[in-house]
């Protein structure tokens, strides 16, 4: 092989990695966020499955969820970031403090006086 043709099939390989590098970087994202919305939506389930816990304290719900969502993502393979996961947490307990909240206001009887 001549220097010339070495040159041509080195640049040729360069020309190819670069998408190849942004085809594998998008598909890791698409992975990650995939997995990521997977385990939200397990982290609902386990929200309410800790709500069941009557006796325990907030702390000690959270302390469960977070078990529950670090083994599932074991399970599944998944890489855990339990700070990533206690930040969900929060937002979905925030969330469900607002919706009940309407809930309750909604279901309380208006009283109306009598002109």
């Amino acid at each position: 092989m001549s220097s010339k043709e070495i040159m041509e099939l080195i640049s040729l390989c360069t020309s190819l990695l670069i998408p190849i590098i942004g085809f594998v970087t998008a598909l890791v994202k698409i992975i990650k966020e995939k997995n990521w919305n997977i385990l939200k939506s397990n982290l609902c389930e386990f929200i309410i499955k800790a709500e069941e816990m009557v006796d325990s304290t907030g702390q000690e719900k959270k302390n469960a969820v977070l078990t529950w969502a670090e083994e599932f993502c074991k399970e599944q393979g998944i890489k855990f970031d339990a700070k990533q996961v206690s930040s969900a947490i929060e937002k979905l307990i925030e969330l469900s403090k607002k919706v009940n909240v309407g809930q309750k206001s909604a279901a309380e009887p208006k009283n109306e006086e009598a002109s």
